[in-house]
């Protein structure tokens, strides 16, 4: 399967008071990440209503391998690992 990628618009309310994003913002970007990827592969909120499913999330884990600043480019990566 291709990769799917989506930038990320770091907002001011996304950092704390020492300008590092707040741990709870990865989580955030992870779950938008994956409803575009969602809609991208046509599984919209309305296909997931009119057929009476919903995704599933049974892990969500994190990595912080550097610190995000403010200004800085960022991107989330979406891949299936099994299924």
């Amino acid at each position: 399967m291709k990769p799917f990628r989506i930038p990320v618009a770091l907002r001011w309310a996304d950092f704390d008071p020492n300008f590092h994003l707040r741990h709870s913002v990865y989580y955030d970007f992870g779950a938008m990440a994956r409803v575009e990827f969602l809609n991208a592969a046509g599984v919209t909120s309305a296909f997931m209503e009119e057929h009476r499913i919903g995704p599933v999330l049974f892990r969500e884990e994190a990595l912080f391998r550097r610190e995000v600043r403010p200004g800085d480019e960022l991107f989330v990566d979406v891949k299936i690992s099994r299924l």
